[in-house]
């Protein structure tokens, strides 16, 4: 009893500063010691087409975020590693490699003030550079791309090292991503409107995960195969927190992508991460089932919930 009354004080106390922004923290680039970062502007292309892996491209602009807009910039390294998914015809992953290290005479200026670049990755030089064999790629396989961003004087920032409200959508700094070989889908399917029911659960402690409600599905720019999920709503015991949440659609299967609602009892917050990824017919988009890993964090809780999306 008293450790979720724990939990409740500690959602009640985020739920209250969410709602008034007068006691929401507040934090920019001015103020906050976050050193450098690459920072997504546009994605253009956000997947390997199995279809045409010959001409398939991953491709997507950065602008460079520091306290003089990138010009303290020395390297921008860019790591690649495969990723074999599908072990029936061996086991081709490979240790990562060095794509290129990139300089101030690789950069651009955004015309915002800051450094860019854009970053352009064939298929087919990825695959040479990891040792894979175009034809042992399958649905499901990837390519993990990993980056570090060097300054002048030194300090080298990573992923690991950067604070996670960097990650969100105020700041969308963009160090590390995954691009998968897949089937591109059509504008017109798996968008609209769709119900959400539980097939598994709500397990957590307060049996409120994911709202059972109509949300919208739509198109993701740069990639065929992610859908957004418009007004997700989770944990309505304390109100109700919306989530923006992704779907990626890999030919014959559909994964949930890892989100959060940026709440919880104190370090580090809630986490609805994806789950095992479920079977998908994608030439039929009436209905779509996904797993859920919901991580508790400092509630100290972690349960598994499978649900349905049915087209309306």
């Amino acid at each position: 009893m008293n450790k979720y009354y724990f939990y409740i004080l500690g959602l009640i106390f985020l739920a209250s500063c969410s709602a008034d922004p007068e006691l929401a923290p507040i934090i920019s680039i001015d103020n906050a010691e976050i050193g450098a970062f690459p920072r997504t502007v546009n994605l253009m292309s956000g997947e390997y087409d199995l279809m045409n892996l010959s001409t398939s491209s991953y491709t997507h602009d950065i602008d460079f975020r520091s306290e003089d807009g990138g010009q303290n910039v020395a390297s921008y390294r860019v790591f690649v590693a495969f990723d074999d998914n599908n072990p029936d015809n061996g086991d081709d992953s490979s240790t990562e490699q060095l794509v290129r290290d990139f300089g101030q005479s690789d950069f651009g200026d955004s015309g915002n003030g800051t450094r860019s670049l854009t970053l352009d990755f064939p298929f087919s030089e990825m695959a040479a550079l990891t040792g894979v064999p175009l034809d042992n790629v399958s649905p499901g396989d990837r390519f993990q791309f990993r980056t570090e961003l060097e300054l002048s004087d030194g300090r080298v920032f990573t992923a690991q090292n950067t604070e996670s409200t960097i990650f969100g959508p105020a700041f969308r700094a963009f160090f590390d991503w995954n691009v998968n070989a897949t089937c591109p889908l059509s504008n017109d399917v798996f968008v609209g409107t769709y119900a959400i029911s539980h097939i598994q659960g709500p397990g957590n402690p307060w049996g409120t995960g994911v709202r059972e409600a109509n949300v919208e599905l739509a198109l993701v720019p740069g990639s065929s195969t992610l859908r957004a999920i418009n007004g997700l709503v989770v944990i309505d015991a304390f109100g109700g927190f919306d989530m923006a949440a992704t779907l990626d659609f890999v030919c014959d299967i559909v994964v949930w992508q890892d989100a959060g609602p940026g709440v919880g009892c104190g370090p580090p917050n809630i986490a609805y991460n994806g789950g095992t990824p479920q079977p998908i017919d994608i030439t039929n988009d009436a209905e779509i089932i996904v797993e859920i890993e919901e991580e508790g964090g400092g509630c100290g809780y972690s349960n598994v919930d499978i649900i349905r999306l049915t087209k309306i």
